[in-house]
């Protein structure tokens, strides 16, 4: 969703605050007060990844969210996933990993993560590129510059124009250009957990030609113990526009390594709130990203767009574990001195014996120890290519305004996935527990796979009336898939799989008065299975994710139908004829034969499967505006999320599988989600603001059957100031869940390797505790 001031036909129109976003949109190049929110006289929206000539706000059938450039970057936050929790009410971030530029986003339900394994149904584009990886659908936060972010847009429901994965939605990112964003602006920070951070941005025009650079590293120690990460990443475009044609180059480049050791039982939690269970659990990502985009005015009424891009990934990772073989012979809890020292393991000390559950039932499969722990490495090289021609045009039929969009994609995909796997011993360290190596790496896994994605789309917007428009979108899209074996030892990987489907898409909207609109749409999406899902859905042979493959079963694809009926409007306050903008929504989407990975391994291993049916419904609600010297927002989501049949799903903890029943909950999901701020111009030149998250607790994963008690819920307030002595100078100071509530955002059932006996505990994911952070920008 592109929300843009077209030069090219002469329309004028800003970025909207629209119901459910954050307060605040400007430029970025200079830190500016909040200004008095002006209705512009057309806001104009996309409804296709690349620009198009679009749609008016009145006459689309969802409740899209934005995001403006100071909402991203205004507030200070240093990763997009936090970013997207504090702003957007549907939105919620789950910490399993450990690392926040690792964090599963789920939005109405549904799934982004960078976590190979994770049920994905949102897609996300950059700039009209589709930045899901190939190989497991996944989403890397920190390979996208926040800093170079103009603006966000979420789509919601199954909107078959988008692609692959927009099962639940779809998220549309754009980034800056020197003739939208001049200027040049220095920023440096620095605060609690070890954190720095330096970042830099210029932008300029001259001419017919416009550049921008941004530049971002960052460096923290974490404020869970052995949890440092560093990130660079560098973003440069530049553009040539003139006489109705212009042309845009971007090339991106990322380094960064990250640490995120995981979750941890609840009882090692209890006596340290940064301990870790096993470290490390690293991961390194590289990218060189490049993108071509392009624009044509043939007529007044006629726009040519279209986008070619290519991207090398590499990924490393180097991760220490319990071997799964070694929880036999655990005999005690690991114990902490006063100063958070290790002192005792009680692990893997006396004679083999097989694995039993909390009730001390025998788990079936269960080998005899062989190790005492496991160094696991992977190496992931991916490419991805593609691009997307587009045609649109705006004009009349009978009298009636008509606004059609076309468009063919293509987007291709390789990678080559090696693991090597090794014997080490459990070391007791401080607030922890790591490896040490005790024999050679062997390598488990060689796997290429290649895929080919094609769609071809079409969405038509017809103007009945002038209150009441009819919309009908549709697309076909075709997945190819080819798995070879390069280890010589699993031919029986090798494999081809084709999988294609039309998804349609309808909306209405009717503008009962100037500042009401109604909206109902009907939508479908489609997502075929990844090629790491397709290696990894045999429950005979278990992989650890993405650790092995096998060959299995095929896997049906997947299919999403929503249902959304809402309105919005504005209300004139105070003489402001936008000091409150509204929305509000009701929302189901269905989804058959799902595709979830079950785990069956303490170590993390299981397998892929379908589940019949579950759904996602829900209400959402969201206020936003600005009087005088004050913006502020209110967002509140509701999310059911069931199983919609009965299934038994294997389980870690449990040889007989978990009995689901269908409306039982799906776990992570929560039910409640509240978001509010505000910030105001207390003196002049001096802003406070504050946020509060809001969240109800989640079932943990492992218990789909909904047996165990939930996770608590829990509330977060974040404070900030923001001073500026001069014009050209700003100082800013943020802090954190300044109550330093002691909070989880997720986790699973497990076994503890270290318990005594051994039993399933909760392992949850904790929230970082209170933060502090300030800095400094100049611009000119």
């Amino acid at each position: 969703m592109i929300v843009a001031r077209w030069r090219l036909v002469g329309l004028t129109t800003m970025v909207a605050v629209l119901a459910g976003a954050g307060p605040g949109v400007g430029q970025d190049a200079q830190p500016t007060p909040p200004p008095e929110v002006t209705l512009p006289p057309v806001v104009v929206i996309g409804t296709t990844p690349l620009p198009a000539l679009g749609v008016p706000i009145e006459k689309y059938a969802g409740n899209v969210q934005s995001l403006g450039g100071d909402d991203i970057n205004g507030r200070n936050t240093v990763d997009l996933p936090d970013t997207l929790f504090r702003r957007l009410g549907p939105v919620n971030v789950n910490g399993n990993q450990g690392n926040s530029w690792q964090s599963d986003v789920t939005y109405r339900g549904f799934l982004a993560s960078p976590l190979t394994g994770s049920a994905i149904g949102l897609s996300v584009y950059l700039d009209g590129m589709r930045f899901n990886d190939g190989f497991g659908d996944t989403v890397s936060w920190d390979l996208i510059p926040k800093l170079s972010l103009a603006g966000i847009d979420v789509i919601p429901g199954s909107n078959p124009i988008f692609g692959l994965n927009t099962l639940g939605g779809a998220l549309a990112l754009r980034t800056k250009n020197g003739r939208d964003d001049p200027g040049t602006s220095i920023g440096a920070s620095g605060g609690s957990f070890g954190r720095w951070n330096v970042e830099a941005e210029h932008g300029g025009s001259w001419g017919p030609l416009d550049w921008y650079l941004a530049f971002n590293a960052l460096d923290e120690d974490g404020w869970r113990a052995d949890s440092p990460s560093q990130l660079r990443q560098l973003f440069t475009k530049v553009g040539w526009e003139r006489a109705g044609t212009a042309i845009g180059l971007t090339y991106a480049y990322v380094d960064n390594d990250l640490t995120g050791n995981g979750l941890v039982p609840q009882s090692i939690l209890d006596q340290h709130r940064n301990a870790v269970y096993t470290f490390p659990d690293q991961t390194r990502n590289r990218m060189n990203l490049g993108i071509l985009q392009g624009r044509h005015q043939l007529t007044d009424d006629l726009l040519l767009t279209g986008n070619a891009f290519y991207r090398d990934y590499q990924r490393r990772t180097f991760n220490g574990d319990v071997e799964v073989n070694c929880v036999d012979d655990a005999t005690g809890e690991p114990v902490f001195d006063a100063g958070g020292r290790l002192v005792h393991l009680g692990n893997c000390q006396g004679p083999s014996a097989g694995l039993v559950d909390g009730a001390g039932n025998p788990v079936a499969g269960t080998l005899a120890r062989d190790a005492e722990g496991e160094n696991r490495t992977t190496k992931t090289d991916s490419q991805d290519w593609g691009g997307t021609v587009q045609l649109s045009y705006k004009g009349k039929i009978l009298g009636h305004g008509n606004r059609v969009t076309s468009g063919v994609a293509y987007d291709g995909h390789q990678s080559r996935f090696n693991q090597r796997e090794a014997p080490a011993d459990l070391v007791p360290k401080r607030l922890g527990v790591g490896t040490a190596q005790t024999g050679d790496f062997e390598t488990a896994v060689d796997v290429r796979t290649r895929q080919q994605n094609v769609g071809v789309y079409l969405t038509d917007t017809f103007d009945i009336t002038e209150q009441l428009a009819i919309t009908v979108a549709g697309r076909y899209q075709h997945v190819g898939i080819a798995i070879r074996d390069r280890s010589g030892q699993n031919p029986a990987l090798d494999g081809d799989h084709d999988f294609s489907r039309f998804s349609p898409a309808a909306g209405l909207t009717f503008q009962a008065l100037e500042s009401l609109t109604v909206f109902f749409s009907y939508s479908e999406g489609f997502r075929a299975p990844t090629p790491a899902e397709l290696t990894c859905a045999d429950p005979d042979a278990p992989c650890n994710l993405p650790n092995a493959f096998v060959a299995d079963p095929p896997l049906r694809p997947v299919v999403a139908r929503t249902y959304e009926l809402g309105a919005r409007g504005k209300l004139p306050l105070f003489g402001n004829p936008s000091a409150l903008q509204w929305s509000a929504s009701l929302f189901r989407t269905d989804v058959q034969d799902d595709i979830l990975f079950t785990t069956t391994e303490t170590g993390g291993g299981g397998f892929f499967r379908n589940v019949s049916g579950t759904r996602r419904q829900g209400v959402e609600l969201g206020v936003s505006g600005a009087w005088k010297r004050l913006r502020y927002f209110l967002s509140y989501a509701f999310v059911d999320a069931t199983y919609q049949s009965d299934e038994t799903l294997a389980s870690v903890t449990d040889p007989n599988g978990v009995a689901v029943r269908a409306g039982d909950r799906i776990p992570g999901i929560p039910q409640h989600n509240l978001k509010l701020g505000a910030e105001v111009e207390a003196l002049k030149n001096f802003w406070i603001g504050a946020d509060v998250a809001a969240v109800s607790g989640v079932f943990l994963r492992g218990d789909d059957a909904n047996q165990r008690a939930k996770l608590d819920g829990y509330g977060i307030l974040n404070l900030q100031v923001r001073y500026r002595p001069i014009p050209q100078v700003e100082l800013w100071a943020r802090g954190d869940n300044v109550t330093n509530t002691h909070y989880a955002t997720g986790g699973a059932l497990n076994f503890n390797a270290f318990a005594n006996p051994i039993a399933v505990q909760r392992f949850v994911a904790p929230g970082a505790p209170i933060g502090g952070w300030g800095g400094v920008r100049v611009s000119f």
